[in-house]
């Protein structure tokens, strides 16, 4: 309603820009016509202005550029109305005269309209919304069912947008009809080959097809994965299918694994702490399926800088475990290296104590790693540092993969 509310005020002052002149030429009470030149003038004004919507959809002008050149036209327009004057004048109150200025009032409004349709956005417009009910579809059967129907109609019409495909393989998805949802995704990953999304889109299916055939893994599906992986190893959609599956398959360790990248690629989202407890579930099943207990606690970490990230060779290194329920207390164990040691593989256990408690006396630590640039241990501004997630170390040998990314603030 806003946009032709200011559609609509925008074309009064248009209006006003032509209407108001031509009332005014020869005072309040006289008009000047010639409806020959003034039909000619029209014609190539309207021609001129379709050019400059046409340049303004195709992207070849910017929005300020094309007001500037807008205003120009209409100016000229006015002047061509000026110089085109004959000798003849006809009182405004006559008939003709208000019938040349009703036409456009009526004509410009209609005009605009219809350039609007041809070479507008009105259609992205609406398929925004449609995105937008997808995203609040989720769960609703009927909702999703509905827009089922439109998205459908789009790609009927030849509509080549990937995400109208997308999201017609979301609502597909979520009235369970999966065959379909596959379908849709595969669509949507074609018009978007060679694009980053393509990974994201791919993953949608490949949960779709594992769905379909039953939670089971097919060499079809296989092939899925390994493509979308290609793009990208860390696309969510995979790392959850292949976390799902392997816990399925009573796969505890693959399904950590897999747990563990996700919780790293957003750390502190509710999911992520959802995630920690079934890791630590898991581990407690490990043990009781095993039937042994460790007789120590061993943390083995991995530990890399980023690629894109550029420190000192000879700055220190500190990696140290903590207790994850007890804030502010000393390091369970601790070690130090130097950057040009990275990467490498830290091991740590009860002999790496530095404070009065060792890694037997928690149930739950995480670790961090830290590039300093003074030298100490406590991290401050302009240093480097990555915190592992939460975990439960006691019933198995910890292995950890940490990446040294973040600047601390």
């Amino acid at each position: 309603m806003l946009f032709w509310t200011l559609a609509a005020a925008l074309a009064a002052l248009a209006l006003a820009f032509f209407v108001v002149p031509f009332y005014r030429a020869n005072g309040a009470d006289e008009v000047v016509v010639d409806s020959v030149q003034r039909s000619e003038n029209l014609r190539l004004f309207a021609e001129r202005e379709s050019e400059l919507a046409q340049d303004l959809a195709d992207g070849e002008i910017e929005a300020d550029e094309h007001a500037v050149l807008l205003r120009e036209l209409q100016q000229s327009l006015l002047d061509d109305v000026e110089e085109s004057m004959p000798n003849r004048k006809v009182p405004v109150h006559s008939p003709r005269g208000w019938l040349v200025v009703g036409l456009i009032v009526l004509l410009l409004p209609a005009m605009s309209v219809a350039l609007y349709k041809r070479w507008g956005f009105i259609e992205d417009v609406q398929v925004m919304g449609l995105f937008q009910e997808s995203l609040a579809a989720q769960g609703d059967v009927a909702a999703a069912s509905a827009l089922v129907t439109q998205l459908g109609d789009l790609v009927k019409n030849g509509n080549e947008n990937p995400w109208v495909w997308y999201f017609l393989g979301e609502n597909f998805a979520t009235i369970g009809r999966f065959n379909e949802a596959e379908i849709s995704y595969r669509q949507a990953a074609q018009r978007l080959s060679g694009e980053p999304e393509e990974a994201l889109v791919l993953g949608r299916a490949a949960l779709a097809l594992y769905i379909k055939s039953e939670f089971q893994f097919t060499p079809e599906l296989d092939a899925l994965i390994e493509q979308a992986r290609e793009i990208n190893p860390n696309e969510i959609a995979i790392i959850q299918l292949l976390a799902a599956d392997a816990q399925n398959r009573g796969d505890y360790e693959a399904a950590i694994a897999n747990w563990r990248i996700l919780i790293q690629l957003d750390p502190n989202s509710p999911e992520a702490q959802s995630l920690r407890a079934e890791i630590a579930n898991a581990q407690r099943l490990m043990q009781e399926e095993s039937g042994e207990q460790i007789a120590e606690p061993v943390i083995e970490v991995q530990l890399a800088l980023a690629e894109d990230l550029v420190v000192a060779p000879d700055l220190r290194v500190f990696v140290a475990v903590r207790n994850a329920e007890r804030e502010g207390m000393p390091p369970l164990a601790a070690t130090q290296l130097r950057v040009a040691d990275l990467p490498a593989t830290i091991v740590l256990d009860n002999s790496s104590q530095v404070g009065p408690f060792n890694l037997s006396s928690a149930d739950l630590v995480r670790v961090s790693a830290l590039v300093s640039l003074s030298g100490t241990a406590n991290p401050s501004r302009g240093d480097y540092r990555v915190v592992s997630d939460d975990f439960a170390h006691k019933t198995q040998k910890g292995v950890i993969r940490l990446t040294i990314t973040d600047e601390v603030e």
